[in-house]
């Protein structure tokens, strides 16, 4: 299944298993509880001087935080892809 994830202006595309994608809506919500999880040491923190740390993320945090967090069982479930030859059946937004 591929998935569309908007990014304001910008559009990048997931492709996943569709036991994934029917729940991406979900798992984006269990995504950001982790991507701003202080606690969380990850690369997607930034250090800023006027807004202390903030989170720089894109698609590519998803796929990461799919294929090594939530389903850690050593197999990718996720991958982003340039342009997808079937239509996204799932549009998230970032």
């Amino acid at each position: 299944m591929v998935v569309e994830v908007s990014l304001g202006p910008d559009t990048q595309y997931v492709r996943c298993p569709a036991k994934v994608g029917r729940n991406i809506s979900q798992l984006q919500m269990e995504f950001f509880d982790w991507l701003f999880d202080r606690n969380n040491d990850h690369k997607y923190w930034k250090y800023d001087e006027e807004a202390g740390y903030i989170v720089n993320y894109d698609a590519e945090a998803l796929v990461y935080w799919l294929n090594h967090v939530r389903f850690k069982k050593g197999k990718r479930v996720a991958a982003l892809i340039d342009q997808p030859n079937i239509s996204p059946k799932k549009k998230i937004e970032f």
